[in-house]
């Protein structure tokens, strides 16, 4: 009995180092990743070279491979020659990863700027994974994935929601009005105060609802999505039409959507009417 006692108790204070451990490592790619970024930020392309190991992979969102931490510092050198761009990294988290048989750290990246000809504009977003290897006390990238952000597919999943909160309007349905926004949602309408929270939106909406004249159906139409997989914001415009097709009304709005639980939900939205 003492004996297996004894190899529960070990079991514990192996699980507690391990967390322990794992806790450390995440402080530790955490600043590795802010040192990553203020290095991209000041184009100090030694210092990248520096946070890669020798053999190093990086890949790209098309699948295409830089091979070797010089030729991938050459890549960067090659890109700030050509852009004028920041970098953001939000790091997630770090899980191991017994094929790479290392920490693994994921996070989401964005890219913005512009090109030095033509000041044509850059807007990247994604998602990264790092393969992390520690070389003499140093965190380094040894394996690096990149993913884009699907913005189409966003796009068309707002714009289906847009389509059901129209159909909504038009029906005079409050209820499932408010329950595409959150509970924390703020909503800025034309020539009112702010709405802050779900009981004062719903209160608004009725109102809106209660004042409304019949000027025909209501329409949603989503023009741009940015952001990621979690959160976007979104420009929209708003038409009226009757059954004639007559454009009664129109106006504008932009609202930032947050992906809570598998369900995007609005946070924040503000809309205004074209005319004075």
């Amino acid at each position: 009995m003492k004996n297996i006692f004894l190899f529960a108790a070990l079991i514990c204070l192996a699980g507690s180092s391990l967390q322990s451990q794992s806790v450390n490592d995440e402080l530790e790619i955490q600043a590795f990743t802010r040192r990553f970024m203020s290095a991209y930020n000041v184009q100090d392309r030694a210092a990248l070279q520096k946070m890669y190991t020798d053999d190093a992979v990086r890949m790209d969102p098309q699948g295409k491979q830089i091979k070797g931490a010089a030729n991938i510092a050459a890549y960067f050198a090659e890109q700030f020659v050509k852009n004028n761009a920041t970098l953001l990294l939000k790091h997630t988290g770090i899980s191991w990863s017994d094929a790479e048989h290392a920490w693994v750290a994921k996070g989401d990246y964005e890219v913005y700027g512009k090109t030095y000809v033509y000041d044509i504009p850059i807007n990247i977003t994604g998602s990264y994974a790092n393969a992390m290897q520690k070389k003499d006390g140093e965190w380094k990238i040894a394996k690096s994935w990149l993913t884009t952000s699907d913005m189409s597919a966003i796009k068309a999943e707002i714009q289906a929601i847009e389509n059901a909160w129209a159909a909504a309007f038009n029906a005079k349905d409050v209820a499932t009005i408010v329950g595409f926004y959150a509970d924390d949602a703020i909503s800025m309408n034309d020539d009112q105060p702010m709405l802050v929270g779900k009981a004062a939106i719903q209160e608004g909406i009725e109102a809106e609802m209660a004042n409304r004249k019949a000027i025909g159906k209501v329409s949603f139409e989503t023009l741009e999505v940015y952001g990621d997989e979690t959160r976007v914001t979104e420009i929209g415009k708003t038409t009226v039409k009757t059954d004639a097709a007559i454009v009664t009304y129109s106006g504008k709005y932009m609202a930032v959507w947050e992906k809570r639980n598998g369900k995007w939900l609005t946070i924040r939205d503000i809309s205004n009417d074209d005319a004075k």
